[in-house]
């Protein structure tokens, strides 16, 4: 892996600076091989990683070029790290997420078409429902918060958060305690439904933040509380 880490940074290198421009074939194996005095197992090894960051991309029958970039490209490099790193600390993802989900729900509340409008209305009806399966909840729950980026308008904001879709789900399932925590939650998504339907910016950005936040301090108290009982049975 280490030899195979020096010649992603070598071609990562030459595609970002310009050097393989896109569309470029790239080398075949037995001149890259040759090239970096390496093996075609690491050969092999680095296309791959290459190929999983979005950089390149294979056609079979005619060989692997630099790679267009593209939205997807950003989305799929994004899904695969947030699922293949599996120490990604949750708080870190909530704060990331209270980062751009105010803005999300703040241009959703200018920019939101009826489209959106109803598809919101209707995950919070299903949410209503579903009161009783907290796997279907969490996907709804996130399914909401997809919705309004895709609202917002801006297409970085809305593909970031589509390929943190799954570790968001995970997050929403696992920030589930004892208490009564339905109430909170679809009170909350209501508040920021009203918020942007009605096209008051602030006041969704705000709804937004004040739920996110909620959602950190509710994740700490049940990560702390477990925490201690795990020390108390040692």
């Amino acid at each position: 892996m280490q030899r195979s880490a020096k010649i992603i940074r070598l071609i990562e290198s030459e595609i970002l600076n310009g050097k393989m421009p896109v569309g470029q074939r790239l080398e075949s194996e037995e001149k890259l091989c040759e090239r970096f005095g390496v093996s075609r197992t690491v050969i092999r090894e680095a296309i791959q990683q290459l190929r999983g960051r979005g950089l390149l991309r294979s056609i079979k029958g005619s060989g692997t070029f630099i790679a267009q970039s593209n939205l997807d490209t950003l989305a799929n490099a994004m899904e695969a790290y947030s699922v293949l790193a599996e120490d990604m600390d949750f708080l870190e993802l909530i704060d990331f997420r209270i980062l751009i989900e105010t803005e999300c729900a703040r241009l959703a509340a200018m920019r939101a078409g009826e489209g959106v409008i109803r598809e919101l209305r209707l995950v919070m009806d299903a949410m209503r429902q579903s009161k009783s399966d907290r796997d279907e909840f969490s996907r709804l729950d996130i399914a909401f918060h997809l919705a309004i980026a895709r609202g917002s308008g801006n297409r970085i904001y809305a593909t970031v958060l589509r390929a943190l879709e799954k570790k968001c789900i995970d997050y929403a399932r696992k920030n589930r305690g004892d208490s009564d925590w339905y109430p909170s939650i679809t009170n909350a998504h209501q508040m920021i439904l009203d918020a942007i339907e009605n096209g008051k910016a602030d006041q969704a950005a705000e709804a937004m933040h004040r739920h996110l936040l909620y959602s950190r301090r509710l994740f700490v108290d049940l990560t702390d509380g477990f925490s201690r009982e795990r020390h108390r049975y040692r």
